[in-house]
């Protein structure tokens, strides 16, 4: 993936923040967006630009990064609120919260079924892995999407696909 994607960040905490710095300082257009606004505000100044709502934030972009707090949330945040209805045809969901494998497995499916590809790509590193780009990235997924998102992987961390929908989650409980 060129560093002309349009990545779109949502979920801008004490880790999302600073892997959307890493993907803005690897030369990616960056789109951010958190529940609590003034977090994602706090990228404006690396370059990042600042919607008022998540369905802006996707609007444009080519790949959408969630890294939110548990599996419902970004289960209501893509199908309840309907942000995966939004995208637009071939965009790739980066979902690097830590979920169960099973919603991993459902949100790969669901995507599928709106012509979207998924990737479940936890990580391991805590904030300063996260601020010094050097996460563990343990990607589950299909191996043509996943070579399709190395390039805005690797700004974060190590990315290593290790199988299948559901893969990363699964690698991940066992990594704890």
């Amino acid at each position: 993936m060129s560093s002309t994607a349009k990545i779109a960040f949502l979920g801008t905490g004490l880790m999302g923040s600073h892997m959307a710095r890493n993907i803005l300082k690897a030369g990616f257009s960056l789109t951010a967006w958190n529940r609590t606004l003034a977090k994602a505000q706090a990228l404006i100044a690396d370059g990042a630009d600042v919607p008022a709502t998540a369905a802006e934030a996707i609007a444009e972009a080519d790949i959408v990064i969630t890294m939110l707090s548990d599996g419902p949330t970004v289960h209501d945040l893509l199908f309840d609120q309907e942000l995966a209805a939004a995208m637009k045809a071939g965009t790739l969901l980066i979902d690097m919260s830590s979920i169960k494998p099973s919603e991993a497995r459902t949100h790969a499916a669901l995507m599928r079924e709106r012509g979207l590809h998924h990737l479940d790509a936890p990580v391991s590193g805590g904030t300063k892995g996260a601020e010094a780009g050097s996460l563990a990235i343990m990607a589950g997924g299909d191996e043509a999407v996943f070579t399709r998102a190395v390039s805005v992987l690797s700004a974060m961390g190590r990315p290593v696909r290790v199988g299948p929908d559901g893969s990363g989650q699964l690698s991940k409980l066992a990594n704890q």
